[in-house]
């Protein structure tokens, strides 16, 4: 059987990796589940929202599907969006230029930090929960209270 876990839960994990006093591992771990909860949140709405939508797709492709399908625009957080990618990205260690949402983007590339700390896996967590609300508020939904 596979675990699945609820964005809900999984932006828990990630206030307690960033909250407590920790390690570049917690950090890293806070991070992590900050962006799981996000491929959660999308693969679960786009799911709900979209017959045809492809849950093997990439991170990022996903999103930008989503958003245009459901909000008929993007989020006003995609940078950090992307940022949040670029960074979980250097944690698995993928190496090459950050995936963008959209490819023909003209705008710099997010960048990343050198090193992990609680303010950045503090910043990945409220990221997330960002996202998840401006999704919602553009989708003229109730934002959740996990949020």
């Amino acid at each position: 059987m596979v675990v699945r876990l609820e964005p809900r839960v999984l932006l828990t994990v990630a206030d307690e990796m960033a909250t407590e006093p920790g390690t570049l591992e917690a950090y890293a771990l806070a991070i992590l589940a900050a962006h799981a909860a996000l491929e959660a949140f999308v693969n679960e709405t786009g799911a709900q929202e979209v017959a045809s939508f492809n849950l093997r797709a990439r991170f990022l492709p996903k999103w930008h599907d989503l958003c245009q399908r459901v909000l008929s625009r993007q989020l006003d957080s995609a940078p950090d969006l992307e940022r949040l990618h670029a960074l979980r990205d250097a944690i698995v260690g993928y190496q090459g230029e950050p995936e963008r949402l959209d490819r023909r983007a003209e705008t710099p590339s997010p960048t990343v930090p050198e090193h992990l700390n609680a303010e950045t896996a503090r910043w990945a967590l409220d990221t997330a929960r960002q996202v998840i609300g401006e999704f919602h508020r553009l989708a003229g939904r109730s934002t959740p209270d996990w949020v």
